[in-house]
């Protein structure tokens, strides 16, 4: 049975050069078969690859490779990737030409080769994968399914059994973390994916919180906690100004005053580790206004970092 993908362009585009960097050669009448297409469809597929900047080689009728030398380093996309590019295609399709015609754009950058794009992207150094987290598929099953879990976990003071209800798997700054609730109590925990030793699925199950989106949506950073925090007003000097204009860095980030100098008067209502760091990594861009309590707390951190001391974040 044909897979309905198929007969999309872009999963065959994408296609191709997975069986062309992989494989060597293709046969059109092999590829209008397999996606069950015309040998006209896949021609025209052939030739936009040749015009997009992949060379096509004809050794003999009806046979294609790369030219001689070339090759793709590193595939953009799988065909898994491909198949749901193809469904996003279609919804785009749907919404008017506007849609359809940025879409188009965005392919064309994906399908790019490596070297070729004019955009690149830093990404974390850790790669955001599910490599690093153990039982995932236990884990996600138990958040799906809302059981709760037992797991062996290891800190700075040794291995400790935790007996948890697990809500997200989620992925800060390219770690992933468990977040869970201990059993009995209604306080988030994170806990290290790698940390992770053992894991025991419960037969028993427990209520959600209802306020575990609302949590999730305003977070920034790892730090974030159940309860909002504390209206926190922060003074952001001129120089940086224009970053905090155009990024969120704090929850509920919201601009209350523009001076005249060019700084800001910025306010978020936060937990004193949700935003500690953050303010730490752009001192002297950033000064604490109120509460008296954080702007003590950023004094204190300096000033044992200066004295050659261990800070105590908590």
């Amino acid at each position: 049975m044909k897979n309905k993908n198929y007969d999309k362009k872009i999963f065959r585009l994408v296609s191709i050069l997975n069986k062309l960097n992989g494989g060597g050669k293709v046969r059109s009448s092999e590829l209008a078969e397999e996606f069950n297409v015309s040998i006209r469809s896949v021609q025209r597929d052939l030739d936009l690859l040749n015009m997009t900047g992949f060379p096509l080689d004809v050794p003999e009728k009806g046979v294609y490779s790369f030219m001689p030398g070339f090759s793709l380093r590193k595939l953009m996309l799988t065909d898994e990737e491909a198949s749901l590019l193809s469904f996003f295609h279609e919804i785009a399709n749907s919404l008017g030409r506007n849609f359809s015609e940025s879409f188009r754009s965005l392919v064309s950058k994906v399908l790019a080769k490596e070297d070729s794009s004019p955009f690149y992207v830093k990404l974390p150094g850790i790669p955001a994968n599910m490599k690093n987290f153990p039982f995932v598929k236990e884990l996600e099953q138990a958040v799906q399914d809302s059981q709760k879990v037992l797991i062996k976990y290891e800190s700075a003071k040794g291995i400790a059994e935790h007996r948890l209800c697990p809500l997200k798997l989620v992925n800060f700054e390219g770690f992933w973390y468990l977040l869970a609730m201990p059993d009995g109590k209604r306080q988030y925990r994170k806990f290290r994916s790698e940390k992770i030793k053992a894991l025991e699925v419960l037969d028993e199950t427990f209520d959600p919180p209802r306020n575990l989106k609302t949590a999730l949506d305003r977070s920034v950073n790892i730090w974030f906690s159940e309860q909002p925090g504390e209206k926190i007003l922060l003074e952001i000097d001129k120089d940086a100004a224009h970053y905090f204009k155009k990024k969120i860095y704090f929850p509920e980030q919201r601009i209350v005053k523009e001076k005249k100098d060019g700084s800001l008067i910025l306010q978020t209502q936060a937990n004193f580790n949700e935003v500690i760091r953050t303010i730490i990594q752009w001192i002297p861009d950033v000064r604490v206004i109120k509460p008296k309590e954080l702007d003590l707390k950023v004094r204190q951190l300096l000033s044992a970092y200066l004295k050659g001391s261990r800070p105590r974040w908590g």
